[in-house]
């Protein structure tokens, strides 16, 4: 076959038989045309294997896109005649200098982990293990890409460890390789890779995938095939490979871990054990303790899982700190000590191990102590060309500055071994400093499940979808991650201004917003959100929904948004000169508290003013309520400087008006009249506003006004009060009314006018005056005049008239007319007539009997209990404790019982409720079930419905 190198060296005697090395392709064109002259390499535990191939061959022309990619297979002749295999994949390809004749080519192999150096990525994993992330990139690896299907396989049964399932993982701009092998280092899992086939029979045998073993304890690392090693110095001729030097490195570590962290769900800092000293001797002159060489590692928070326990992830604590400290402790004491070991064994291998004899030192041992395992080799092997081609091949290395000055051409194979002993615990080396991506603040939108507006758990995390997530990379969970919905994330801490225990600042990031995403103590794993920012439509906070920076740049304040509704409430501060302002606003009812200088709301820089002060408004009902008193005053405090209770001009006012009224009541009683009965209770009330505290001693409302209060209501004026109603005036009292003026008293009416008299005129209809139980009395230091301007007095008894005036009488009685003096009778007449006598017909209107009154009344009012029902339907009955009688109805139509009228302050049970069903019942205690009542009211009482 043309260009075919193994024909022309088959004629140089340079069989097959004789080669040292070997080397099969997957790309079988290449197989006839390539020679390796040439391999070194090296193959690291915990790294993977790269070797580079000087290669020959006839043909000058081989395109180098034929090499990349392609399966190598290199097999090594032992010193027993077994082919010991090494494969790779090409990743990359050189040409060499070229005499005509041959050609060389450099060959770069590595196992097909490399491949995951080319692939960087950004997605995210919910509740797995690091074993499930790795299964789910291998597959993906699997299934996306043949060369690595071919290449690789996985072997998980070197761990026999159960491993946290972690409810947040992420890979962010990393390679596959670098965010695989920071999980395995974070666990303490080596990875090796290995072969799957060792020794082989022949060379032609098909390449067959690596192995990429993960391990998590030295039980699982296989021995050696020739299970020993002897040591003999290479001075020697030997026919078994051996180790010909071999020495011990042993190098200062830390000797004290320390590892502690921040405990979420414990708010505490998380120590574990403590610092622990390592069991490992570094120094025969000190102690480990005393050397006191501590690594005290502050790592990031303790990931905290769904506060349900439904993402089904581990939860953190105490135990994980402690695997940690004993992580580092073993990978410090795994570093301390190893071997270095030159030896000619091919068949050497990586994550392998042997028992070392023959060495004076380590015979000097037993068991253990002489098993060594190889963690990292270098090496090197190569054909033996005949003497001619081997000069031509050396003219051509140098001219492509390809020699290599390493080795000595009268050592044509050899290799450099690390070793420990096998007992010593491997661990990957790992800084949570250094293994860790690089993370940096970045926006993530919030998400939730369809419907809601605001998703949170107990401690107000939200879910995110990271922007970087794409669909094509979380297919393995059903889209979890970049499905725009609670499967993004795991639960996400918010910053807050204030968090307090139950108490702080909460402003809860809704669906569909962008927040900015930070990373506690940088670390990728554990992000929270820092804050909120507006870009495109979503623009800054518009108060009043109305205006836009940069506009209205000076306001500012917080406004938020009603939940699937239009509404919206806010404070805002407005700070533009000379309208300053803080508002406090419901859209609901326009209900606001408005201070300051008060404006409209603002669409441009400035807008017209409203007024000054405050203003407390709502289109709906207002309360005002104060449970220890309120004070009303339109009396300046000029900036503040007083108590907020302070009303002293008030009290004065009233002690003022106490005194006035205590006098004018002095002269009543010195004329014989009703003295003020409430002169006592005035004297109290002011008595209530202290001066020294600014307080008032009870629940009082206070009006106050220098200059007037006005009460005004285009219907009713309500004043009622169980105690006195009391008015005083310097000046006047002056009742006026476009109707009537009706005043009942429970026991009497007085009236006193110290000076000016008194006045009662009746522009039309009658002037009446009654006293229905008793007698009238009308006293007068001067004359009494009774007169009718345009007709007749009538004077009526039906006993007796009498009329007595300084020693004279006339008595007028049903027994006749009796005139008697004691001075002269003189009658003035144009004439006189006297007749017989004659009947005369008395008529008396009828007065009202009075009974006597009931004292005490009273009806119920359950408008609130009942204002959705139809108050007709609602039955009640009062039942009188005292004796046991009842009253029952049902309620009027404004949600009130009849009134009830007594002679004594009884105590009642109300029944209330409908189709006589008591949904509501009010006692004192009094047991009222079965009883028989007595209604005891009268017809009057049933039809009684009036209002309070």
């Amino acid at each position: 076959m043309l260009f075919n190198i193994f024909n022309v060296l088959e004629k140089m005697g340079l069989s097959a038989q004789k080669r040292a090395i070997h080397v099969q392709f997957s790309n079988n064109l290449l197989n006839s045309q390539i020679f390796l002259q040439r391999i070194q390499g090296q193959h690291q535990l915990n790294s993977g294997l790269e070797a580079e191939l000087i290669c020959l061959s006839t043909n000058a022309l081989i395109p180098l896109k034929q090499f990349i990619g392609t399966q190598v297979a290199v097999d090594q002749v032992t010193d027993s005649g077994q082919l010991f295999r090494t494969t790779g994949i090409v990743t990359e390809a050189s040409y060499g200098q070229s005499d005509g004749a041959l050609t060389l080519y450099k060959l770069t192999i590595k196992d097909a982990t490399s491949l995951w150096h080319k692939r960087r990525n950004s997605r995210v994993f919910m509740n797995k293990t690091i074993v499930e992330i790795t299964e789910v990139l291998f597959k993906e690896w699997q299934e996306r890409s043949p060369l690595f299907a071919t290449s690789l396989s996985l072997d998980l049964s070197g761990l026999s460890q159960n491993y946290d399932i972690r409810p947040f993982a992420m890979q962010h701009n990393e390679s596959d390789y670098d965010f695989l092998t920071r999980l395995w280092r974070s666990e303490g899992v080596s990875w090796l890779v290995d072969e799957a086939e060792l020794f082989v029979l022949h060379s032609n045998i098909p390449i067959k995938a690596q192995k990429l073993r993960l391990i998590d304890d030295n039980s699982h690392y296989k021995a050696l095939a020739r299970r020993s090693i002897r040591y003999h110095r290479s001075s020697a001729t030997e026919f078994q490979d051996s180790i010909t030097d071999f020495v011990a490195i042993r190098s200062l570590q830390p000797t004290a871990v320390h590892v502690q962290r921040w405990q979420p769900d414990a708010l505490a800092q998380d120590e574990g054990a403590g610092s622990v000293v390592t069991t490992h001797n570094h120094s025969e002159s000190f102690d480990s303790a005393s050397l006191s060489l501590e690594q005290a590692w502050h790592i990031s928070p303790a990931w905290m899982q769904d506060l349900q326990g439904e993402d089904q992830a581990t939860a953190s604590g105490n135990s994980q700190l402690e695997k940690l400290n004993q992580q580092f402790n073993d990978m410090y004491a795994s570093q301390a000590k190893y071997f270095k070991a030159y030896s000619t064994v091919r068949d050497s291998q990586v994550g392998y191990w042997f028992n070392f004899r023959e060495h004076p030192e380590i015979d000097l041992h037993n068991g253990v102590d002489q098993e060594f395992l190889i963690i990292a080799k270098n090496f090197y092997n190569q054909n033996n060309l005949p003497k001619d081609i081997q000069q031509q091949v050396n003219q051509l290395l140098s001219h492509s500055r390809w020699e290599q000055q390493r080795y000595v051409d009268a050592e044509r194979q050899g290799n450099e071994l690390t070793l420990i002993r096998r007992q010593i615990k491997i661990i990957p080396e790992y800084d949570p400093e250094q293994h860790r991506a690089i993370a940096y603040p970045q926006r993530t939108k919030v998400v939730g499940p369809e419907g809601e507006t605001i998703y949170v758990d107990e401690w107000g995390r939200i879910k995110v979808r990271f922007l970087f997530t794409r669909i094509d990379d979380h297919g393995h969970d059903g889209g979890a991650g970049s499905n725009d919905n609670d499967t993004d994330s795991a639960w996400v801490d918010v910053l807050t201004p204030w968090a307090g225990e139950g108490y702080g600042a909460r402003f809860l990031p809704r669906i569909g917003e962008v927040v900015v995403i930070d990373f506690f103590d940088g670390n990728i794993d554990r992000p929270f959100v820092t804050g909120r920012i507006h870009e495109a439509q979503r623009s800054p906070t518009k108060f009043d929904i109305k205006g836009q920076l940069p506009d209205t740049k000076k306001l500012s304040g917080i406004r938020s948004q009603e939940v699937n509704g239009g509404g919206f409430n806010q404070l805002r501060f407005d700070d533009t000169t000379g309208q300053i302002s803080t508002q406090l606003q419901s859209s609901h009812a326009a209900t606001q508290l408005n201070l300051g200088n008060l404006s409209h709301p603002k669409i441009q820089e400035t807008s017209n003013g409203r007024g000054e002060g405050f203003e407390l408004r709502t289109d709906a009902w207002g309360a005002v309520r104060a449970g220890k008193g309120m004070l009303i005053s339109t009396y300046a405090q000029e900036q503040a400087i007083a108590d907020h209770l302070e009303a002293q001009s008030v009290k004065q006012q009233l002690q003022s008006s106490q005194g006035n009224a205590k006098a004018l009541s002095e002269v009543a009683k010195n004329q014989q009249t009703d003295e003020i009965e409430s002169l006592e209770q005035l004297k109290e009330f002011a008595a209530g506003i202290e001066e020294k505290i600014a307080k008032f001693n009870k629940a009082m409302l206070l009006l106050s006004s220098q200059n007037g209060i006005g009460l005004s209501s285009d219907e009713d004026i309500h004043i009622s009060a169980d105690g006195q109603i009391n008015q005083t005036a310097s000046g006047s009292i002056n009742l006026s009314s476009q109707k009537n003026l009706i005043a009942h008293i429970q026991n009497k009416i007085s009236w006193f006018a110290a000076e000016n008299g008194i006045k009662q005129v009746a522009a039309k209809g009658k002037f009446e005056m009654h006293a229905q139980s008793d007698g009238i009395d009308f006293f007068a230091k001067r004359a009494i005049q009774v007169i009718s301007t345009e007709d007749k007095i009538y004077i009526t008894s039906p006993k007796e008239i009498s009329f007595t005036a300084d020693g004279s009488a006339l008595k007028i009685n049903e027994s006749g007319i009796f005139l008697i003096t004691s001075g002269k009778f003189e009658v003035k007449a144009g004439q006189h007539k006297f007749k017989a006598g004659q009947q005369v017909k008395v008529e008396v209107p009828t007065l009202p009997i009075v009974d006597e009154m009931k004292t005490f009344t009273n009806k119920w009012d359950f408008y609130d209990l009942f204002y959705e029902s139809n108050f007709s339907e609602v039955k009640y009955k009062l039942i009188n404790n005292k004796n046991n009688s009842y009253v029952s109805g049902t309620l009027d139509a404004h949600g009130r019982t009849q009134r009830i009228n007594t002679f004594n302050n009884d105590d009642h049970d109300i029944l209330i409720g409908t189709d006589g069903d008591w949904t509501v019942s009010l006692d004192d205690g009094i047991e009222v079930e079965n009883f028989e009542y007595n209604c005891s009211c009268s017809h009057e009482d049933h039809l009684d419905q009036e209002e309070i």
